[in-house]
């Protein structure tokens, strides 16, 4: 396999120096076998190309994906368990741990062993596999480990645009003469604001990364879903609302009432199967400006109706398009989101419920930690939630020099309140 990054693999990719990855936690009661382990990740390798792929730089300095003549097996670190917070002090180590880029894979696995109950922690190079890849890849290495002669397949690999977007799009001359001029006005615009951005501002060292993470009860997380649904509101509405306005409550004028929500881009791509490992998505944007009423759902229909507009007008086609025809642009906008001065408070996703059985013939999942991601960039402030066996999980990632993880833990705090001010609850929140 050979082809070149994508405008936003290369975004994601940076230089190759600074960690920008993705990272699932699991936790498994029951038995896990090291040679079953190590026998599930080769068959992983077998049916993921991109598992066998190292990133490598041609002479004009753009990088490429590309197997190895000896490609590396996976790496395995095991880390014997003392207790139940390993798993976060792991997945912060691999959040800010860099993969041999050179040499491959950009995956790798960390368990954390007992007798008798295991923490799985799997972390990707974020410009090769985004958050829903990652539940497929979950979901195949669970099934090896409870089956290694389980037929996981082989997944679909795109080799070019040309693989992503139909010949019928991609080579209608209106469609690309947008394109192009799309990517004129997003170089331009980039060029005058680097006229007012100081690179001399170092990013936050990665050390001060952190984790802070909490779950709902059962009856909780129903009692929000049934809410919401009455409402007329979705639940990624009705979170990133609660949480912008946890923000102002606790940042004051220091806030910016504005978030970024990830869209699958799944949902509108079907080019992009299911276990096709794909890095990047469509996104929206979120304001308190757009939640008018009085109330917290008032506002949140309010907010709801603005989502529901940008929901309809996403393009994946045509934005693919226009990031394909920015190369030129690449490294602007890497400085843009390094150096510029933050315009929002955190990137916010709800992944929704995760396909995966909690149930096997050889162990049980416990507990499926919502995926971080963090990168070198301004704003670091990433917050992910995932729904598995009926509770809902939040991840939020930071670092300890841009947001103190004590600020943080009162974001959290209020947001839970705001959100839960008016749904009947049986139970409380498990921290």
């Amino acid at each position: 396999m050979k082809r070149n990054l994508l405008f936003l693999e290369r975004v994601l990719f940076g230089d190759g120096t600074e960690p920008f990855h993705g990272v699932y936690a699991l936790k498994i009661h029951g038995t896990i076998d090291d040679a079953v382990l190590v026998r599930a990740l080769a068959c992983l390798q077998e049916k993921y190309a991109m598992l066998r792929t190292a990133i490598g730089t041609d002479a004009f300095g753009r990088p490429y994906f590309h197997t190895p003549p000896s490609t590396p097996q996976i790496p395995l670190r095991i880390v014997e368990r003392t207790d139940d917070h390993d798993w976060n002090r792991e997945t912060v180590n691999e959040l800010g741990t860099s993969f041999d880029i050179l040499n491959g894979p950009l995956f790798r696995i960390t368990w954390i062993r007992s007798a008798e109950v295991s923490d799985l922690i799997m972390a990707f190079h974020h410009c090769m596999c985004d958050g829903g890849s990652g539940v497929a890849l979950l979901s195949d290495l669970l099934a090896l480990l409870d089956d290694p002669q389980a037929d996981i397949g082989k997944a679909p690999a795109f080799q070019s645009i040309r693989d992503l977007v139909p010949g019928k799009i991609l080579d209608n001359g209106r469609n690309r003469f947008k394109a192009k001029l799309s990517a004129a006005l997003v170089n331009l615009g980039l060029s005058l604001g680097s006229l007012f951005i100081s690179a001399k501002r170092k990013p936050a060292p990665r050390s001060g990364d952190y984790l802070v993470n909490w779950k709902l009860g059962m009856e909780q997380s129903k009692a929000l879903f049934t809410y919401c649904k009455k409402e007329g509101v979705t639940v990624n509405t009705a979170i990133g609302l609660a949480l912008m306005e946890a923000f102002k409550a606790v940042n004051g004028a220091e806030a910016h009432g504005k978030a970024t929500c990830p869209v699958d881009i799944r949902r509108y791509m079907p080019e992009v199967k299911r276990d096709m490992l794909f890095s990047y998505g469509l996104a929206l944007n979120i304001s308190l400006q757009q939640s008018i009423g009085t109330g917290f759902w008032a506002k949140a229909k309010s907010l709801q109706t603005h989502v529901s507009k940008q929901m309809a007008k996403l393009n994946p086609y045509e934005f693919t398009m226009i990031m394909e025809a920015s190369h030129s642009a690449v490294h602007k906008l890497r400085r843009f989101l390094t150096y510029a001065k933050v315009g929002n408070d955190f990137m916010f996703s709800n992944m929704g419920k995760l396909d995966i059985h909690a149930q096997y013939r050889n162990f049980a999942v416990d507990t499926i930690y919502s995926p971080t991601v963090i990168g070198p960039f301004a704003n670091p402030n990433t917050i992910i939630t995932t729904t598995f066996n009926g509770q809902m999980d939040f991840s939020f990632v930071s670092n300890q020099e841009f947001l103190p993880r004590d600020t943080a833990m009162q974001i959290r705090k209020k947001a839970m309140e705001i959100l839960f001010e008016t749904v009947a609850i049986p139970d409380s929140v498990r921290l």
